[in-house]
């Protein structure tokens, strides 16, 4: 399928219909997406503008849209009755999870619970702590869930005004 991460994004809201923007002219227009609501990888769709311009984007399927970050932080999980402790770059953050990248391999799988801190990149450089659970593990990349999706402290107001 090729590479996605550098294709500009539209987001499929709860009607099932995501807005579409032509780059040259920036017309918009409203499609019906629901063909590829219950597809679970990456959707490149190639459009034509009625000005000719052709162009391609990702349909992103999310609950939550996801913010391309770079905070360092650390996890410790008890893996098989042992303490594993690592260094971590958080990649993206969304309301419900984050992505983030292990400096050197740890065999986690779908399930596992791990302790997570990292510091958000806002004035104070406030230190985030959660509990997560992982989701997915491709190489040295991990997708975690928060154990909930309530933030009370500075990451629910990072999350409110820093996500654009």
């Amino acid at each position: 399928m090729g590479k996605t991460e550098n294709l500009p994004k539209v987001f499929m809201n709860k009607e099932n219909k995501a807005t579409f923007t032509c780059p040259k002219c920036k017309n918009a227009r409203v499609k019906d997406v629901s063909q590829y609501k219950d597809i679970d990888r990456a959707v490149k769709v190639k459009c034509k503008c009625s000005c000719g311009h052709v162009y391609t984007v990702l349909i992103e399927r999310r609950k939550h849209i996801r913010k391309p970050v770079n905070f360092i932080g650390s996890y410790t999980a008890d893996e098989k009755g042992m303490d594993v402790k690592g260094r971590m770059t958080v990649t993206d953050i969304s309301r419900t999870g984050l992505r983030f990248r292990m400096q050197m391999q740890h065999y986690f799988e779908p399930g596992d619970t791990l302790d997570i801190e990292f510091q958000l990149d806002d004035n104070e450089q406030t230190l985030i702590k959660r509990r997560v659970i992982v989701r997915s593990v491709q190489g040295l990349s991990v997708g975690v869930e928060f154990t909930s999706d309530q933030h009370y402290d500075k990451l629910g107001a990072y999350l409110l005004y820093h996500m654009k």
